[in-house]
């Protein structure tokens, strides 16, 4: 770092006279990358990394460096999207062989960053009178979106960026503000055009998003609506009352909300004046260039809507949070939710026609816990397997063994009927806090378990005899793997649901959990599990053992990827079939009902 310059970031030191791959001019620079075997991920990334590494090193002329750069550019972005298959929409605790290729990624936009800004600070010291206004400002645009490119792929994996990222990324846009190109509007095919005050606000209102509630596969959408946003955004340094957000660019910190700031503003500080995305999702969408909207933004109007309330203002706790260090069991999915939930009944007992229901015993009439295993989590019989401690499964309430069932089939024959159902699990966590609705939750180091927001789980703990229900609504993963849950019920039964069409069910079983009703809200709720399959004002059938009901679903309280809740109004139990006679459920329908009276005629 040269004291002279006006950008105080620090940058490798540079002691090279030459490059040991090419001369330092693009044009050599060109034809060495064109010899990339670009096929092989592997073999160019390893050249790529070590041909970057080596040159900011080497000492250039600015105006070389960032023609070189310009060059390297769109080989580095081939690579790190190419890398992000073996990152993303995986589990959020990366095995190490991952976690190398997300490190590699983010090294190849820093590296490229710090190119851009050596030869931003030669461009600066080489010329005193007439300086290259427009290339220095295009290196501190690329220098800011490489930076930018990191805290996506930081916060897609929901953790914290790194000590000095926010020093460096101020002290950028400062030097822009220095030599008054802020203002500059800078070409971009690969990340977005946009003015160097555009490329800094989006990095900090990505930061003001909270990601850590949004669903990862929509980050990347929200990076690229933010290019255009941001073009409506003020950045200013007076009138900082009537900005949503403040930020001190001294400090290794993103933008506060001005509620939340521990102290006054001093000169210096900046406000992001967000007002004109204020108004919900449709007021979002109508900024996005009709061209753009189709091709690479696709966010739903949920996410569109959650993003206008972020950027308005500071919400409130609703409740105060209670710190706890209690151990609990957490079912991850719907699946293995409705399976605990069930006390462990295999779904095939639920995927039965609704005259086979009445003749099944109701298990959820009357139930008691007598006999519940889950009633004691710590004091219950366990035994070890691989290092986990598991409730002793293998004997039977009345204390006999239960016999070994032996699977005879062959390989070929494919696997054996409930075979699924035995593989699913749940993990051991630990309560970190407790409110009124919810809590923060520490899992342990996982590989395999894929947790993502909107994810529904269940929750068991000493205080309660049935398993919660609840519903991810954030996600941390720093120092350790955390998530806070929103529990939606205390208890729930289980049922399967198909949707019923001219009277009859449609479609294969899907899982449904019945939770009770809001206490503000009459009309009970039942939560499904395919997003697809099941809309508002659709009727539809719940069968379990011993009980059968259709039911017209009402409005939608809840949805996310991973379910849909609604409110219903129950059409009445269907009565079993006698005498040969099919009685059909009462449809408000009237279409519907026309159909039923063929069906009794037929």
């Amino acid at each position: 770092m040269n004291s002279t310059s006006s950008l105080l970031v620090p940058l490798p030191e540079i002691n090279r006279h030459q490059h040991s791959l090419f001369v330092l001019n693009a044009t050599a620079v060109g034809k060495w990358l064109d010899t990339l075997p670009r096929a092989n991920l592997g073999e160019t990334t390893r050249r790529l990394y070590q041909a970057l590494g080596e040159l900011s090193h080497v000492r250039c002329k600015g105006k070389d460096r960032f023609d070189i750069l310009e060059k390297f550019r769109p080989h580095v972005h081939y690579i790190t999207d190419g890398l992000a298959q073996h990152y993303l929409n995986k589990a959020i605790v990366l095995p190490e062989k991952a976690e190398k290729i997300v490190l590699l990624a983010d090294t190849l936009n820093t590296v490229l960053a710090q190119g851009y800004c050596q030869a931003f600070i030669a461009m600066e010291l080489e010329s005193r009178l007439l300086k290259p206004k427009e290339t220095m400002a295009a290196c501190l645009h690329r220098a800011m979106t490489e930076h930018a490119s990191v805290l996506l792929r930081t916060y897609q994996l929901y953790r914290s960026p790194g000590s000095r990222f926010w020093l460096n990324l101020h002290n950028i846009f400062h030097a822009a503000q220095l030599h008054k190109l802020e203002r500059a509007k800078i070409s971009d095919k690969s990340r977005g055009s946009g003015t160097l005050e555009q490329a800094y606000l989006r990095p900090l209102m990505l930061a003001c998003s909270r990601c850590h509630q949004m669903p990862q596969r929509y980050m990347e959408q929200v990076f690229v609506g933010l290019n255009y946003w941001t073009a409506h955004l003020e950045l200013r340094n007076k009138g900082l009352e009537s900005c949503v957000f403040l930020l001190d660019p001294e400090e290794d910190r993103p933008p506060l909300y001005r509620e939340l700031a521990n102290r006054a503003p001093a000169p210096g500080w900046l406000g992001i004046d967000t007002r004109a995305l204020q108004g919900g999702s449709a007021k979002l969408l109508h900024l996005i260039p009709p061209s753009s909207q189709g091709k690479s933004i696709k966010m739903p109007e949920s996410l569109l809507a959650q993003l206008s309330i972020a950027w308005s203002a500071a919400t409130v706790r609703a409740s105060e949070r209670i710190p706890c260090n209690e151990t609990a069991l957490i079912t991850v999915g719907m699946n293995p939710t409705h399976y605990y939930a069930a006390n462990q009944m295999p779904f095939e007992q639920f995927e039965i026609d609704g005259d086979d229901a009445h003749l099944r015993p109701d298990p959820y009439s009357g139930k008691t816990q007598e006999g519940d295993p889950w009633s004691q989590i710590s004091s219950h019989d366990t035994r070890e397997v691989e290092g986990e401690t598991l409730p002793t499964w293998g004997v039977s309430r009345h204390g006999s063994a239960e016999i070994e069932n032996i699977d005879y089939r062959l390989p070929q024959d494919g696997p054996a009927a409930g075979k699924a159902e035995a593989q699913y699990s749940y993990l051991r966590a630990r309560l970190l806090d407790s409110s009124s609705n919810g809590y923060r939750i520490e899992w342990p180091d996982s590989p395999t378990l894929r947790i993502r927001t909107g994810e529904v789980i269940g929750i068991k703990t000493n205080d309660y005899d049935s398993w919660r229900v609840a519903i991810v609504r954030w996600l941390r993963s720093d120092d350790s793997h955390q998530m806070g849950v929103e529990v939606v019920a205390s208890a729930a039964t289980p049922y399967s649901a198909r949707p019923v069409q001219a009277g009859l069910p449609v479609e294969e079983f899907q899982r449904a959990l019945l939770i009770p009703s809001d206490p503000q809200n009459n009309d009970a709720r039942i939560m499904l599990t395919s997003t697809a399959s099941f809309s508002a004002g659709q009727t539809v059938e719940l069968v379990r053992p011993g009980h059968v009901m259709r039911i017209k679903l009402g409005d939608c309280l809840d949805s996310s990827t991973a379910f849909k809740l609604f409110s219903y109004r129950d059409q009445g139990r269907t009565p079993p079939v006698s005498e040969g006679k099919l009685t059909a459920s009462h449809s408000d329908d009237e279409g519907e009902a026309d159909f039923h009276k063929i069906w009794d005629i037929l």
